[in-house]
């Protein structure tokens, strides 16, 4: 092809065609550089394609690992709800001066139980290794930088660590006066009526109580958010397929 197009414009020299010739050189210096335009608009576009296959892809992953940690949240929030349950069961004895029943060994059982919350991070680990600015949408990038940066961090702080301190603070009594059966899945007070006047445990099981149900209700509100954000993931995911 390069030949056949010498070969033309040694042909136009040779005639004297020289205006011809110039013509004819600028129309093929305007050829090439719309096939170079052409070229490059190719290449734009198979960019701009990888990259978008390459955000949904994040996307997709945000939202699996989304989906996890609101099915593990749900849990959490169940036992936590049914630890809560049986506090209040110790507090109605106490309250109440009942004596024991082997009903409580349960609930003597979970005063160091509970359910911490751990989302799924790999795929916003991920993503912020490669840039946020890789989700186009920004509305969307900052629920998705919210969520983790901020939603996650309040549930861990506000209540995680509100749950280690307590129990941190109050391991010395509760291991004086509780002891441990059939593998920590039940426990009994060593003297229960002695137990039900000390206004340390009662404090202590007041404090618990309260905790956890500070942290039911930010895992509540954090799951609606968790719900809310998934809904967004898939409407973009699905408007851009």
């Amino acid at each position: 092809m390069i030949n056949f197009f010498r070969k033309i414009r040694q042909n136009l020299l040779s005639e004297g065609k020289t205006a011809k010739y110039i013509k004819y050189a600028t129309g093929e210096i305007v050829l090439v550089v719309i096939g170079i335009l052409i070229a490059l608009q190719i290449n734009n576009w198979n960019e701009g394609r990888k990259l978008n296959q390459e955000e949904l892809r994040l996307l997709s992953e945000v939202k699996s690992n989304l989906e996890t940690t609101l099915i593990n949240f749900s849990r959490d929030t169940l036992l936590n709800t049914a630890s809560i349950t049986k506090m209040r069961k110790i507090e109605h004895y106490v309250n109440n001066d009942l004596p024991y029943s082997s009903e409580l060994d349960e609930a003597f059982a979970t005063f160091g139980q509970w359910q911490s919350p751990y989302p799924i991070t790999t795929a916003y680990s991920t993503l912020k290794t490669k840039g946020l600015d890789n989700i186009t949408n920004k509305q969307l990038r900052n629920r998705i930088a919210n969520m983790y940066e901020f939603e996650f961090v309040v549930l861990h702080n506000d209540y995680d660590k509100g749950e280690w301190g307590i129990i941190q603070n109050a391991n010395v009594f509760l291991n004086k006066h509780i002891r441990s059966k059939n593998s920590k899945q039940t426990a009994r007070p060593n003297d229960f009526e002695e137990l039900k006047k000390q206004l340390e445990f009662s404090n202590i099981l007041s404090k618990i109580i309260a905790q956890r149900e500070t942290g039911l209700k930010l895992y509540r509100e954090t799951i609606i958010a968790i719900a809310g954000l998934i809904k967004e993931l898939e409407y973009e995911l699905n408007s851009r397929i």
